[in-house]
């Protein structure tokens, strides 16, 4: 597959997208690569076992969720679920030559999906994601998207890496009937117990908005300018997907910090075989706070060092090449460690590339899975032939 093949068939997809926009400036040739992986199959079995455990174990669980949400700040817990939530591993064969999951993190607003969907399209691999997606929405609205009022959010969405996708989920919204705005977070409002689209005409044509479909990193609503969300969320005026709570139960890295303490498990009533199940996964991690820094630089090159409320690989160093000054800046700044496993390797076209492994779920099953491929220390789609790969299973 070539980078045009896949801008064509993305146009003949998203033909209003193709029309408004300049898409080779929207998106870039490294954003997808241009092969298939063929993995373990047992891979995927065990990603999705491990999702349902943390939806249903977890998330689902009734008095954790009472005792979480109010924590500082307080979020309360939606009707629904989040969309597009996403598990981010690694293949770890230290220990096992088959290979085993470690979890690297949980988003609740994981981006890529609709890119897959058009890259596996193009490669003639499964049918389209894109009506799944779209059905994991309609099910948190609670009903049809059709005339439903939608709004797709972020902090100065035009700036955004991934701002296509935007575009393309606008076009979708659509096809199923539904009205759909792409707005600044400064473009909302919150009165008469509704939330509100501040449109450019200064009208109230759109009406009172019944879905947010989620893309900011202020994932609490903690900023002044995401007030009008908050308040939408306490007031439960609205669907707002992926939500602050599921970040709270399953996405905040205290939570990684939380579940490698031991004991923690089991008092969640978990069972001694679903407490080694998770255990299998986790990476040792560990808040610095408290921690002789002495005694972590000496471990470091067997560490990663990430802020706590770090997301896209941003503020993440390898112990191995962390100089003193920025290790000692993220201590004092509230930093984890967690335990290095290095990402596999895998050679193509005469080039040797690094991959992690993504499953987009919704609730407690998979719905989606890709390899990031790169080059360097992170995920960063700037590697020529890296990227989003599309993956089958045997």
């Amino acid at each position: 597959m070539t980078y045009d093949e896949f801008l064509v068939r993305l146009s003949s997809q998203y033909p209003k997208t193709a029309k408004l926009n300049d898409l080779r400036s929207l998106v870039i040739p490294t954003l997808v690569a241009p092969t298939v992986l063929n993995l373990p199959i047992a891979w995927m079995n065990e990603a999705q076992s491990l999702v349902s455990l943390f939806h249903n174990k977890i998330r689902e669980n009734q008095s954790l969720g009472q005792t979480l949400a109010a924590c500082e700040p307080a979020v309360r817990k939606p009707r629904g679920a989040s969309a597009l939530m996403s598990y981010d591993f690694h293949v770890d064969f230290r220990t096992d030559p088959l290979g085993r999951l470690k979890l690297i993190e949980i988003n609740t607003n994981a981006s890529m999906s609709l890119l897959l969907d058009a890259l596996q399209t193009t490669l003639h691999i499964d049918g389209p994601l894109r009506e799944s997606f779209l059905d994991d929405f309609a099910e948190d609205l609670g009903r049809p998207l059709k005339d439903a009022k939608v709004v797709i959010v972020d902090d100065s969405p035009e700036k955004q890496k991934l701002y296509v996708e935007f575009f393309l989920y606008k076009e979708l919204f659509e096809s199923r009937g539904a009205a759909v705005q792409i707005l600044d977070r400064r473009k909302l409002e919150f009165r008469d117990d509704r939330l509100w689209a501040k449109l450019a005409d200064d009208s109230n044509t759109f009406g009172p908005i019944d879905l947010v479909y989620n893309r900011l990193t202020d994932f609490y609503f903690e900023e002044p300018e995401s007030a009008p969300l908050s308040k939408a969320m306490h007031a439960q005026a609205c669907t707002i997907t992926p939500h602050p709570f599921d970040y709270r139960m399953l996405a905040d890295k205290n939570r990684l910090i939380e579940w490698c303490v031991p004991g923690a498990l089991e008092s969640y009533g978990l069972n001694d075989q679903e407490c080694e199940k998770i255990r299998s996964c986790l990476l040792e991690t560990r808040d610095t706070q408290g921690l002789d820094p002495d005694e972590i630089w000496k471990e470091r090159k067997h560490l990663v060092i990430k802020p706590k409320t770090s997301h896209g690989g941003k503020g993440v160093y390898r112990g191995s090449s962390i100089s003193r000054t920025p290790f000692q800046t993220a201590l004092a700044n509230g930093a984890l460690v967690q335990e290095f496993v290095p990402a596999p390797l895998i050679e193509l076209n005469g080039a040797e590339f690094k991959y992690d492994l993504r499953f987009f779920a919704y609730r407690d099953r998979v719905t989606a899975a890709c390899a990031r491929l790169y080059q360097g220390q992170t995920t960063n789609a700037t590697t020529p032939g890296g990227g989003v790969a599309a993956l089958t299973w045997s």
